[in-house]
């Protein structure tokens, strides 16, 4: 749904998009894509499947918007709070929280916060749990990362004004088997190109590490512990050729220290409308650009990748990062965590946000944030085309058509049914986020 029951795609519009249907959007978007990259998925079979992710991406052009041209009337403009930190650029952005509307009317809203009541309300300065921040980045956008920089520094002063200046900052980018070069790097031990290649950036990330230097020196600076959350590459190769099965006990609870809560996370009806919201055209995708022959770590594949592998992955990922974070939560009592990870970890509550949360069932707050969102990133994978993306973020209409919630149904009520369709059959929401905050000065990405 989008804030004014969606103008351009409304639920129930949505809800009668045929399979077919969504191929014929995917198979034009993957024409758009292919034609500037028709070498880069050869690579899959030899340089490993986030390479080749990073390659595509980085080759197409308008994957990455500003937010800009669809800002509602009168925003709450925000400036940097924090302008005397030497490594913090000064990014310009307005903020905005969404409240979603389960109601008959499914009508969710933005509403327009200052920056001054957005430090506050991310610093969790006034909660006695603390807990976790989740900030959703497009990892190839130097705004997303200029935009961290910054809340990190304001939220570090919040908390010292606060009197508790206990926070850490969480990375998806470093696997946690290189935890102890993160906190030599801060404690001034070595230097940043020497913690690129101890955590093997290039190889195990690849994503510009230019674009996050700023975030690492600045946590250096204020001497803010920065937190490996990410699995590592060969315990997740192992399950997208086997499952999780192929890792041993003390593997898998390295990663899940709540086994029932995670199986019973996946028997929800709200994660499930995730699942095909989310992962399952992500895996389309990812099978249309021919990159489910290799496994995370590279290793070549006989045949595409089953969903239940590319599932499996994508779940331990999840989870581990969330663990993680809970982990550093329960062993810092009002601590803040700011993690910093992907958008589609962060939306509509299916990824790291909603696990979080059940770990802490209460005990510690969660806030969840989408940088300069755009159009591909609330749609499904495929169901957008880049120029369509272009095209909303060229518009003033941009806000009315971003899917700011996602309808799940009640038990018993099948999508596409017109019992589906009756307002009365809606469970709940999903939101895309809580907050999203956009750049009004973007630089090149």
């Amino acid at each position: 749904q989008t804030n004014n029951t969606n103008r351009s795609l409304n639920n129930r519009d949505w809800m009668k998009m045929t399979i077919t249907s969504r191929k014929i959007a995917l198979t034009l978007r993957i024409w758009l894509i292919l034609l500037p990259m028709k070498n880069i998925i050869i690579e899959a079979l030899s340089i490993g499947r986030r390479k080749v992710i990073n390659k595509a991406t980085t080759s197409m052009t308008g994957l990455i918007f500003s937010a800009r041209p669809w800002l509602l009337p009168d925003p709450a403009t925000a400036s940097n709070d924090s302008a005397d930190r030497r490594n913090t650029v000064n990014p310009s952005y307005i903020s905005y929280q969404i409240i979603p509307d389960g109601s008959k009317k499914l009508n969710p809203t933005l509403k327009p916060i200052s920056s001054s009541d957005l430090s506050k309300i991310f610093s969790m300065a006034k909660s006695k749990n603390g807990g976790a921040l989740w900030l959703g980045e497009h990892h190839n956008s130097a705004m997303d990362h200029d935009l961290q920089a910054n809340f990190i520094c304001c939220v570090h002063d919040e908390r010292n004004k606060g009197g508790d200046p206990k926070m850490a900052v969480g990375l998806e980018m470093v696997q946690v088997q290189f935890q102890p070069v993160l906190d030599a790097y801060v404690s001034g031990q070595i230097t940043s190109e020497e913690m690129r290649r101890r955590v093997e950036w290039d190889k195990r990330w690849s994503w510009p590490f230019e674009n996050y230097l700023n975030v690492f020196e600045t946590c250096r600076e204020l001497n803010i512990p920065l937190i490996a959350l990410n699995v590592d590459s060969e315990d997740l190769g192992l399950v997208e050729t086997g499952g999780f099965p192929a890792l041993h006990r003390e593997q898998i609870q390295k990663y899940i220290i709540d086994p029932s809560g995670f199986a019973e996370f996946a028997k929800t009806r709200y994660y499930k409308t995730y699942v095909d919201y989310v992962i399952s055209p992500s895996y389309d995708l990812h099978k249309e650009l021919g990159i489910l022959r290799t496994t995370i770590t590279g290793q070549r594949l006989e045949e595409d990748m089953p969903f239940t592998r590319f599932f499996s992955g994508r779940i331990l990922w999840d989870e581990g990062m969330a663990s993680n974070a809970y982990k550093w939560s329960m062993s810092n009592p009002g601590g803040l965590i700011i993690g910093l990870v992907g958008a589609d970890h962060v939306k509509f509550e299916g990824g790291i946000t909603g696990r979080y949360k059940r770990l802490a069932n209460g005990q510690y707050d969660s806030i969840s944030v989408i940088l300069n969102p755009t159009l591909i990133d609330t749609r499904p994978s495929g169901s957008v085309s880049m120029a369509t993306n272009s095209a909303a973020s060229a518009v003033g209409d941009g806000a009315s058509q971003i899917s700011l919630q996602l309808r799940y149904l009640k038990e018993g009520v099948d999508m596409g049914t017109l019992e589906s369709r009756k307002p009365e059959s809606t469970a709940g929401v999903l939101p895309l986020a809580d907050y999203i905050v956009l750049s009004q000065s973007p630089r090149e990405v």
